[in-house]
């Protein structure tokens, strides 16, 4: 690890434990009953964004007013993209966004903020950590519990069984 990344990630893990001690009212939601769904994504991979197209328009029909947000680990956005992203460029030096339309969507009170990786992002995960989002959701990694209330585990890292499994759970709740 060079000295810029060490310094990154500690400065990164001082904002993780910022959103922690902000105590935040959560209470979990059995999907059937939740209105207000956030959808938190990896936008890197086309087969993915097509995973969560097809989920968004799921959830829609079954009458939730969903809100998405992906992130693409690139420089800069081409400006032609068909969903909110964000990139980045619009990272501060602790690897967490600065960009108003994301904290326009940590400020959002979801009933279930759903993250839909499977593999570390430090981004998403400080989004979901400092989300006022009631219940969090997300794939399980055992040094990330302080950014989900509910974590899904799944051996394989396939963004359509973490979908399957995660809503059988969720079904589940009451």
């Amino acid at each position: 690890m060079t000295i810029i990344n060490g310094l990154k990630e500690g400065l990164y893990q001082r904002k993780i434990k910022k959103c922690i001690s902000h105590t935040k009212k959560r209470k979990a939601t059995n999907l059937n009953n939740a209105k207000s769904i956030g959808l938190l994504f990896h936008a890197s991979n086309d087969s993915d964004i097509q995973i969560v197209k097809k989920y968004r328009k799921e959830l829609q029909r079954q009458h939730k007013k969903v809100t998405w947000l992906g992130y693409k680990n690139i420089k800069t956005l081409n400006g032609n993209e068909e969903f909110p992203c964000f990139c980045n460029k619009d990272l501060g030096l602790s690897m967490t966004p600065k960009k108003a339309s994301v904290k326009q969507f940590i400020n959002q009170k979801f009933d279930i903020l759903i993250s839909l990786h499977t593999k570390e992002c430090l981004p998403l995960e400080y989004i979901s950590a400092a989300s006022s989002a009631y219940f969090r959701i997300g794939h399980y990694q055992e040094n990330k519990v302080a950014s989900y209330d509910f974590m899904v585990y799944g051996k394989t890292k396939s963004l359509r069984a973490y979908i399957q499994q995660m809503e059988t759970y969720l079904k589940k709740i009451y």
